[in-house]
């Protein structure tokens, strides 16, 4: 997990957005190793082992962690995958969820953006990605992500919302033809297996706590 994505993570969970309290127990470089995070609304608790952010529990382990597809991808077709991402040079990550992060490796000689690998593939290491494992949310700030794609294992409403949250506007949401498109969303293209949109408004982020007034006395 690079600690520059530290910032835009965010508690999974139904309420306000919140930053999470990390508590950094070991880090190499830019690279957290391991970590404990936590949310200051709900309470819940997070942790990165190994470099790899666990937002499930009780248990470090993936719900829906794909195996690696049986046709590699090949430059072709990941310079398609690039082509529908639309990002070329970006300070946010790009983001492979499921089966995608397969195409990470060769995507990183078409992208420069930094890469977000959502329940990869545990063979699956691409130098400089993060890796975080969710179950059916991104715990992910507002418009964190410069594009995502989102495989058939997890295109649920739920998960595409959450991904369409979390985009830049502008920012380009890849997934299958038959997943529904979220609200806010502008189909671009769309063919027998996949669809591409792009986000047409911002989303509501961090609420702004701020000290109610003394009430006057009497």
């Amino acid at each position: 997990m690079q600690r520059d994505l530290l910032d835009a993570l965010r508690c999974p969970g139904t309420h306000e957005e919140s930053w999470l309290v990390a508590m950094v127990l070991e880090a190499s470089g830019s690279t957290l190793r391991v970590a404990e995070l936590a949310c200051p609304v709900c309470g819940a608790e997070f942790w990165i082992d190994d470099g790899v952010a666990y937002f499930t529990s009780p248990t470090p382990l993936a719900p829906h962690t794909p195996a690696v597809p049986a046709e590699p991808y090949t430059s072709d077709m990941v310079l398609r995958l690039a082509a529908l991402l639309g990002v070329a040079e970006s300070q946010l990550p790009v983001a492979l969820v499921g089966r995608y992060a397969a195409a990470s490796g060769v995507l990183a000689s078409f992208v420069s953006a930094p890469q977000l690998l959502i329940n990869s593939a545990p063979a699956i290491h691409t130098a400089g990605a993060s890796r975080i494992i969710v179950a059916d949310r991104l715990p992910l700030g507002v418009e964190s992500l410069a594009a995502i794609a989102v495989d058939a294992a997890h295109a649920s409403p739920a998960f595409l919302d959450s991904a369409s949250r979390a985009l830049r506007v502008g920012g380009r949401l890849v997934a299958p033809a038959d997943a529904p498109l979220p609200a806010g969303m502008r189909e671009l293209a769309r063919d027998d297996s996949e669809w591409v949109a792009e986000t047409t408004m911002r989303a509501s982020g961090l609420i702004e706590l701020r000290r109610r007034a003394p009430e006057s006395v009497l």
